[in-house]
């Protein structure tokens, strides 16, 4: 039993390594899944956001632009400017998933920037009904467009700002991907090892002595030479050997 229970211990061994390393990875796997991979999808809808406020944003100056060439008589329609409610809602929705400082500062100057933006667009109608094309156009260059470009510069930081954040957890899930992998890597490689230290102990604790065994009888059978393989004591190939010793004997005497 001494050779079967050390057989089966390494095998134990091997078996206990394998599933221990499973589970390590697993774990792993779980733990960045979880944790990164929320905030990938935080990213991601932050950045589509930060994109509508641009295209709002947009939207609103090239309306403006459009109706610069109209008589002096005209009225400007912006009913459709000051009733959209999209800018707010869109950065309502993403500052709740602010966690980050320069995001939340971010935030803020945006905010900053398009009350001022919205505050000069209020002078539209004013500067429509009182003055023409070249009046138009100088309070554009003058007074909307560098708060157009403000505002749009601090959108475009935040939308900066997320992709490299994306980046970011997008590299260190693969980091964690490949750090998750080492448990499993080590532990094959610990298991090709110890199954090549238990295949060297099975070749010369098992496999080497039932060949001298098998080579005593068969010079025995075949030539009467005397039996004389010796094995070392305490297991049950030294109690075969015992008894194929005294057989040999009894065979060489007869």
């Amino acid at each position: 039993m001494v050779i079967s229970n050390k057989i089966n211990l390494g095998f134990l061994v091997v078996g206990f390594v394998l599933v221990l390393s499973s589970l390590v990875s697993i774990f792993e796997m779980g733990r960045i899944r979880h944790s990164v991979g929320d905030m990938i999808t935080v990213n991601v809808e932050n950045i589509n956001t930060s994109t509508q406020l641009l295209e709002v944003t947009d939207q609103h100056v090239f309306g403006l632009l459009n109706q610069i060439g109209i008589s002096q008589d005209s009225i400007l329609g912006l009913e459709s400017v000051y009733n959209d409610v999209r800018f707010e809602n869109y950065m309502e929705t993403t500052r709740k998933s602010f966690t980050l400082a320069e995001e939340k500062a971010l935030a803020d100057s945006i905010l900053f920037a398009y009350a001022a933006y919205m505050q000069v667009m209020n002078e539209a109608p004013a500067v429509w009904r009182d003055n023409g094309y070249s009046e138009r156009r100088d309070w554009y260059t003058v007074r909307l467009k560098p708060t157009y470009t403000r505002l749009r510069g601090y959108i475009q930081k935040l939308v900066s700002y997320e992709q490299a954040l994306l980046q970011k957890n997008t590299t260190y899930v693969q980091d964690g991907f490949y750090r998750s992998m080492m448990p499993g890597v080590i532990a094959v490689a610990s298991g090709i090892l110890l199954l090549f230290l238990l295949s060297y102990f099975i070749r010369l604790y098992l496999l080497l002595p039932l060949a001298q065994i098998r080579n005593g009888v068969k010079n025995t059978m075949m030539f009467k030479k005397k039996y004389q393989v010796k094995l070392p004591a305490n297991d049950e190939l030294y109690e075969l050997n015992e008894s194929i010793t005294k057989l040999c004997e009894e065979h060489n005497k007869s």
